[in-house]
């Protein structure tokens, strides 16, 4: 799926509730992206999709999504910029997510960064993400009970 997709147009719309909900605020980081042999790879910017503020608790989530079976976590995909940024946000008090959408099932589901970190395989698929995570839509109180968990 390209960059800026569903996803995060969905997380987009839930900043809105929560802006507009008085709750929080979350805020898409810029990131510059360059076309280079047909792939499309993040040049400069923030090294997460979202910061921002839930209920007082400071918050980080990085995007993830696919049309396909699984989630690949290569360089290009989840570098380690994204991975160690995750862990620095939660070592200096914030919380850290990963919201993981596989389309081909219409689902999309939030991971606590702390837990994702015992996860060492190359990849996620669906079903493994519903074990770790949990699944979520618009549902602006779920979110919110997601982030302060």
């Amino acid at each position: 799926m390209q960059k800026g997709g569903a996803l995060e147009e969905l997380i987009e719309n839930i900043a809105v509730q929560l802006r507009l909900s008085g709750q929080g605020i979350l805020l898409k980081q810029n990131i510059l992206w360059v076309n280079y042999g047909g792939k499309v790879f993040p040049k400069k910017g923030a090294p997460v999709d979202f910061l921002g503020v839930v209920k007082g608790i400071p918050i980080a989530l990085e995007c993830k999504e696919t049309t396909s079976d699984r989630i690949q976590f290569t360089e290009s995909h989840f570098s380690e910029k994204e991975k160690d940024f995750l862990l620095d946000f939660e070592k200096a008090g914030g919380k850290a997510f990963l919201i993981f959408a596989f389309w081909k099932y219409n689902s999309i589901y939030v991971i606590k960064h702390k837990k994702f970190a015992e996860y060492h395989k190359k990849s996620i698929t669906n079903k493994k993400a519903a074990e770790l995570g949990e699944k979520i839509d618009l549902n602006i109180k779920r979110f919110i009970k997601i982030m302060e968990s």
